[in-house]
C-alpha cells in the first residue's frame, strides 16, 4: 500500500481523461514500450504525453484544459497537444483514427517517434546555445521542462509537430491498409487481426518499400472483387436451406404429417413428401502458393507475383481455408503455413516473408511441385487442395512424376505463367493462365480462375 502511495500521479492536459484508469495507463505504457523497441532505448517522454497523444487521435473532439491551468513543467507537453488538436492536417485524417484504437496507437507512436528523432538530430547539429534550447525541449517532453514559452520555442514545436504529423499520417495510412487486407477486406474480421499487440512490427512493415508497392497493387482491386465460395454437402442434421420433394421421414415438414394417413402413405410411397432441405458446410483443403524467386523474376515480376499471393491469401481467409506459401528457385525455401483462423503473428509473418525474399538463383519446378505435394500429404487431408504455381520459368519438368504426385496428394495444379509459355506445365495443369500485362486486372482473372476449380 505504501508503494502505491509513493507512485507519482500521471499528469496530462486533456479534459475528461482519467489518467489513473488501468486501460488508459496500459495504452500509454504500450506506446512507450513500442517506442523503446523502435528506438532501441527508453524514450524521453512522460506517460501523460503518450496518453494525451493517443486520445487526441482517438477521440472525435478532444478538449484541452485552459492555458492558465497548465503546470509550468507541462508547457511543452501542452504546446504539442494544442498543435495537434488544432492541426488542419489531423482534422482531415480524423475519419481513419476516431474510435479505432489500433490506428490511433500506430499514429501516436509514429508521431512521437519522429518528434524525438528530429529533436535528437537538431541537438547533435546545433551550437551550444541551440543545444541548451533542444535539451530544454527534450526535458519538457518528460514533463520536467522549465520553458518560458518564448516565441522561438513555440515556432520550433509547431514546425516539429507539423513535420512529425505528416510522416505519422503516411505510416498510419499504410498500416490501415495492412489491417484491412490481412483481415480479408470484409467486416467482422478485425478482431482476428489486432494490431495493438504488435504495433512496432506493423510500423516497420508499413515503412518497407516492397510492402507499400504490394499494398498499392492490391488496393486497386474493387472492394468486393475477391468473393468467398461456399462448399456444402446434404446432411439430415444440418442447417435449413429450403425445401425439396422426397421420401426421407427424418426431414419431413410437419404439415405433411397432419394430412390424412392414406394420402401421406401414398406420397411417401411415391417419394413426393415435402421435406426440409438441410446442408452442412464442407471444408476446403489448403490453398497452396508456389512462388518462383529465381533471378529472372527480380523486379516487377516478383512484386506482382507477391501481390497475387497476398490476394490469394485474402481469398483463402474468406473461404476459411488453410494457406500455404513456399518460395522456390533451384531449391524449395521454408514453408509458411497459416491456419483457417490466423493470429496477428501469422499474418505479420506472411507479410514479413513476402517483403524479405528477393529474386535470385536458378529454377527447378519439378522439385517445387513434388515438395508441395509432400507438404499436403503430410497433413492427411481428405479435401481436395489446390496448388497455384506462379513462375516465368521455361524449365523442363518430369511429367510422369508430377502427375503421380498430384494424384496421390489429391491436388489440382493451377499454373500462372508470367510473360511466357511452358508446354510441359500446360499439359499437367488443371488450369493454365498466361500473365502478360502484370496489372490488377490480371490478378482478378487469376482469382476468378481459382474460383472455377
Amino acid at each position: 500500500m505504501k508503494e502505491l502511495n509513493n507512485q507519482e500521479s500521471i499528469k496530462g492536459v486533456l479534459k475528461g481523461i482519467k489518467y489513473d484508469d488501468p486501460i488508459i495507463k496500459f495504452r500509454g505504457e504500450k506506446i512507450i514500450t513500442s517506442l523503446k523497441k523502435l528506438l532501441g532505448t527508453k524514450p524521453a517522454l512522460s506517460l501523460g504525453l503518450a496518453i494525451d497523444t493517443f486520445y487526441t487521435m482517438y477521440l472525435p473532439y478532444p478538449v484541452i484544459i485552459p492555458p492558465n491551468e497548465v503546470d509550468k513543467e507541462l508547457k511543452i507537453h501542452y504546446s504539442l497537444i494544442k498543435n495537434l488538436i488544432f492541426s488542419s492536417d489531423l482534422e482531415k485524417f480524423k475519419s481513419l483514427t476516431i474510435a479505432d484504437s489500433s490506428t490511433s496507437m500506430i499514429m501516436a507512436i509514429s508521431y512521437l517517434e519522429h518528434i524525438l528523432l528530429m529533436l535528437e538530430q537538431l541537438l547533435s547539429s546545433s551550437s551550444s546555445k541551440g543545444q541548451k534550447l533542444y535539451n530544454n525541449l527534450l526535458e519538457g517532453l518528460k514533463g520536467k521542462g522549465q520553458s518560458s514559452q518564448e516565441k522561438e520555442v513555440e515556432d520550433i514545436i509547431k514546425q516539429l509537430s507539423n513535420e512529425a504529423l505528416k510522416k505519422a499520417m503516411e505510416d498510419a495510412k499504410t498500416a490501415k491498409k495492412l489491417k484491412h487486407i490481412t483481415s480479408g477486406m470484409m467486416a467482422g474480421t478485425g478482431s482476428e487481426f489486432s494490431l495493438e499487440d504488435r504495433v512496432h512490427e506493423v510500423l516497420k512493415l508499413a515503412r518497407n518499400l516492397d510492402v507499400k508497392i504490394i499494398l498499392e497493387i492490391i488496393g486497386n482491386l474493387p472492394k468486393h472483387s475477391i468473393k468467398a465460395r461456399r462448399k456444402v454437402v446434404r446432411h439430415p442434421k444440418g442447417e435449413l436451406r429450403g425445401y425439396e420433394i422426397g421420401g426421407d421421414i427424418e426431414r419431413v415438414v410437419p404439415t405433411e404429417i397432419a394430412m390424412p394417413y392414406p394420402l401421406f402413405e401414398l406420397k411417401f410411397a411415391e417419394n413426393r413428401l415435402l421435406l426440409y432441405e438441410k446442408i452442412l458446410p464442407e471444408k476446403w483443403g489448403p490453398l497452396y502458393v508456389l512462388l518462383d524467386k529465381s533471378g529472372s523474376m527480380e523486379g516487377e515480376k516478383i512484386l506482382w507475383a507477391k501481390a497475387v499471393s497476398l490476394a490469394l491469401y485474402i481469398k483463402a481467409l474468406k473461404e476459411s481455408r488453410p494457406f500455404y506459401l513456399r518460395f522456390f528457385d533451384s531449391l524449395p525455401y521454408p514453408l509458411i503455413r497459416i491456419a483457417r483462423r490466423p493470429k496477428a503473428s501469422d499474418a505479420l509473418k506472411l507479410l514479413e516473408y513476402l517483403a524479405k525474399v528477393k529474386g535470385s538463383g536458378g529454377t527447378d519446378i519439378t522439385r517445387a511441385i513434388l515438395t508441395a505435394c509432400n507438404d499436403i500429404m503430410q497433413k492427411s487431408l481428405k479435401s481436395i487442395s489446390d496448388i497455384i504455381l506462379i513462375t516465368d520459368g521455361e524449365d523442363r519438368i518430369a511429367e510422369v512424376s508430377v502427375r503421380r504426385a498430384l494424384s496421390s496428394a489429391k491436388v489440382r495444379l493451377v499454373t500462372v505463367m508470367i510473360q511466357g509459355d511452358n508446354p510441359d506445365l500446360r499439359r499437367v495443369s488443371y488450369k493454365y493462365f498466361t500473365a502478360i500485362k502484370l496489372d490488377d486486372k490480371e490478378i482478378l482473372k487469376i482469382i476468378e480462375l481459382s474460383s472455377q476449380i
